[in-house]
């Protein structure tokens, strides 16, 4: 018979049981594949999955337009300096500073003319055709107790019109009580010192007004007001423009008229400015419209 005993019954017989560290390799190759997969090509699978479920996961970046380009510098400014302007001075052709006569012959005479010494007009003279001059002379008569004056006055230059020189003579000029020279005879002295716009010639009028001797020179200009040694009461006056030294000559040969052209007389450009003409008020005719109306 048969062995019936529980030890020779069989028993079932167990699955094998898949070790956990299987299960967690699966996941991690899963999870490597799938993101792989997602990630690749630039993460285009990730954003059409996103989008599949209504979200953005990768909101796309906001592009900057590109800096505008800066201006290009402009290259800096060369400038050559000529060659004299660093030499050394040579002595041969220095310079100096020469004035020159701000006012025109024929407008010095106009302006004695304006102040009550009748010049004649700017005229050639007689003995030499490139010679211009007016001029003034005024003989007193003798008195009983005075010597006869006089007073001459001249104002030469060139048919151009540039002024050389001016002179005046004055024999026995009238004095007041404290020996001041006549204020009529000053006045030919103040215009001649004003006219020509030289303003350094600070003591001359002062001289002349109390009838001391002095001497001025400055930048081509001598003034000069002396009395006569053998001849009492004889005064000279000469206000001239005379280049003697070498740089001085320089000058004016470098500046002369016949290198450039002569500048205008300013004299006569106020000459030719018209008068400003005053605006006449609205109400300036009205009285006498009133007037003809009501006689």
């Amino acid at each position: 018979m048969p062995d019936s005993s529980p030890a020779s019954a069989k028993q079932p017989v167990k699955k094998p049981r898949i070790p956990v560290v299987f299960w967690l390799l699966l996941t991690m190759s899963l999870s490597l594949v799938m993101g792989t997969v997602l990630l690749s090509n630039d993460m285009k699978h990730l954003k059409a999955v996103g989008h599949y479920f209504g979200f953005d996961l990768l909101p796309e970046e906001v592009k900057l337009p590109p800096p505008k380009a800066l201006p290009r510098p402009m290259p800096p400014a060369t400038f050559k300096l000529p060659l004299h302007a660093v030499e050394a001075p040579v002595v041969q052709a220095a310079s100096a500073f020469l004035r020159t006569w701000r006012i025109s012959g024929p407008a010095m005479c106009a302006a004695l003319r304006d102040a009550g010494i009748q010049t004649g007009d700017w005229a050639a003279t007689s003995f030499n055709a490139d010679t211009y001059e007016c001029f003034f002379e005024h003989s007193g008569k003798r008195e009983k107790d005075q010597l006869p004056n006089s007073t001459f006055v001249i104002v030469r230059g060139d048919g151009a019109g540039t002024i050389n020189n001016m002179r005046v003579k004055i024999i026995n000029p009238q004095t007041d009580q404290i020996g001041q020279l006549d204020p009529g005879i000053l006045r030919i002295f103040e215009i001649m010192l004003q006219q020509p716009q030289w303003l350094d010639f600070h003591e001359a009028l002062s001289a002349i007004k109390n009838l001391r001797d002095v001497k001025e020179d400055g930048f081509g200009a001598s003034i000069s007001f002396t009395h006569e040694g053998l001849n009492a009461g004889h005064y000279n006056f000469t206000l001239s423009l005379d280049a003697t030294s070498g740089p001085q000559k320089r000058t004016r040969s470098y500046f002369s008229d016949r290198r450039w052209l002569r500048a205008p007389d300013p004299m006569l450009e106020i000459e030719r400015e018209p008068p400003e003409s005053k605006p006449e008020s609205p109400g300036a005719e009205a009285p006498a419209a009133s007037q003809e109306q009501h006689p």
